[in-house]
């Protein structure tokens, strides 16, 4: 058994056969004095060796539900996480209980500043301590306020500059409400904290990209929260995106319709007629390369989503509902129109298994790549 340093990459070789592999993996399952001699330890597990790592802020979320779970597991997987050093934004005593709840071992490194943090640890910044106890699956006012404090601290951290990105574990919406949080969500929440007049929720899995043109509103606000002035600036937003973010030259955007049949020209609301196509035609004149309205549930249906570089939705189970089926619980939800990167997992606290060590940490580990290639693509700026 060989194992070498490359290029900042740790390569395993046993009996002829060379893998890459992760320091997290590396740690928990080889001892290092037998196989790897000093220097090359020291450059393996010091940080300050290990040059354009990007670091990742990650919010608790509620820890009542699967949110530490999926941070555990997406964080202890060998190949999830090259070139990024983690820093989770909890109470200790939460992680210790989960990580021994799961089995899961791990390299704990407590900090009090983000620069601090190391490559191939679990990087903990360690918030004051609640005595907040582990209640599975249940709401409590206790575990809203450990998230929002994770929430405040990282979005702070994040906001300075002091993180390349953060990833929110889901928190329930209800529990976390009080005088610092009065949002509807982390969307809302985000745009406020960042100065940003508006955001776009975009959810992204592969190629297909769904983006949200009114957020979380009830039903019978969205067609009073539509006008040509939201959908051009959201038109804006994801087209921005796509070429930024995601490194798309000249992007194709679908536009879809609010009522039934979009409308069927006037016939089942007025919305398409006198909103949404004429704000389709000043997106034209403007230059952006946008086709619509078209009805949402034809457009899944019949594959035509293929063909567009980003999809905009009216309201918000227009969109996730067919992304969530297509992306198979494996979609991310990036807040797009924000000076800072902020990605999470496309699904919630899911109480009823929380605990049971059945929770997918898959969405949430996209959440975390994503981030890191949204920062080396505006690193390209």
């Amino acid at each position: 058994m060989k194992i070498e340093l490359n290029e900042n990459k740790v390569f395993l070789e046993n009996k002829g056969l060379k893998k890459e592999i992760h320091p997290f993996w590396l740690r928990e399952r080889i001892d290092g004095d037998k196989y790897i001699d000093q220097i090359t330890q020291q450059r393996l597990f010091d940080p300050t060796e290990l040059k354009n790592n990007i670091k990742i802020g990650i919010t608790i979320g509620d820890a009542n539900g699967i949110g530490p779970e999926i941070i555990l597991k997406a964080l202890s997987e060998e190949d999830g996480l090259r070139g990024i050093i983690p820093i989770i934004y909890s109470e200790l005593d939460i992680i210790e209980f989960y990580l021994n709840h799961l089995g899961i071992k791990s390299d704990v490194n407590i900090i009090d500043d983000p620069v601090k943090a190391q490559y191939g640890r679990l990087n903990i910044f360690q918030l004051s301590n609640s005595n907040f106890k582990i209640d599975f699956g249940q709401q409590k006012k206790e575990s809203g306020k450990v998230a929002f404090q994770s929430l405040s601290k990282a979005s702070e951290h994040a906001v300075k500059n002091l993180i390349d990105g953060i990833v929110t574990a889901p928190i329930d919406k209800n529990t976390i409400q009080g005088d610092n949080f009065d949002f509807n969500g982390h969307t809302e929440y985000f745009t406020s904290i960042t100065n940003n007049i508006q955001s776009l929720m975009l959810m992204a899995h592969d190629k297909l990209k769904v983006g949200i043109v009114t957020n979380h509103l009830s039903i019978d606000q969205v067609s009073k929260a539509i006008t040509v002035g939201t959908i051009l600036n959201k038109i804006s937003l994801i087209d921005q995106s796509l070429k930024r973010d995601f490194q798309i030259k000249n992007p194709k955007i679908g536009l879809l319709g609010l009522n039934p049949h979009s409308g069927d020209g006037g016939l089942i609301g007025q919305q398409e007629v006198k909103i949404i196509q004429p704000a389709i035609d000043q997106a034209i004149e403007k230059g952006f390369n946008v086709l619509g309205p078209f009805p949402a549930d034809g457009f899944f249906a019949s594959g035509n989503y293929k063909e567009y570089d980003g999809i905009l939705g009216m309201y918000h189970d227009q969109g996730l509902i067919p992304f969530k089926i297509l992306s198979k619980n494996q979609g991310v939800n990036f807040t797009a129109g924000l000076p800072i990167i902020r990605t999470s997992p496309d699904h919630g606290t899911a109480y009823e298994i929380a605990g049971k060590n059945k929770a997918s940490f898959i969405s949430f580990q996209n959440a975390i790549l994503l981030a890191k290639q949204i920062y080396l693509n505006r690193s390209k700026d």
